[in-house]
């Protein structure tokens, strides 16, 4: 992704849900239907749901993955095994919004600031 930069802020939980939230908000307005159950289980009402979530047979995040080597974020990009990219047949997120769940990745998975 070389036009995309690295967030400079520190990324919290919060923003990774905005984003989530909103790709899937525009993928049912623009196919006009709920993802089909048993296919499309992503689930991250929660920062450790999304984590153990399985995409594909695979967890979302594995510990001690990059984050740009997870299944989440390969199947955001370009996606895994014979699945293509997700959402399915789109709309998708952009290299920006990839790159902040990779740095919130990147930095164990941060829920909020830091209390002090």
């Amino acid at each position: 992704m070389p036009d995309a930069q690295p967030p400079a802020a520190p990324v919290y939980w919060p923003r990774v849900k905005e984003i989530l939230d909103d790709i899937m908000a525009r993928w049912i307005e623009r196919w006009g239907r709920e993802p089909y159950p048993g296919i499309h289980e992503y689930y991250w009402d929660t920062p450790q749901q999304l984590a153990t979530t399985v995409l594909s047979g695979f967890r979302a995040i594995e510990p001690g993955v990059p984050g740009r080597d997870t299944h989440l974020v390969r199947s955001l990009m370009r996606g895994v095994g014979g699945f293509g990219k997700m959402p399915m047949h789109g709309p998708f997120l952009s290299n920006t919004e990839v790159e902040e769940i990779v740095t919130w990745i990147d930095t164990g998975m941060p829920e909020g600031p830091p209390a002090g």
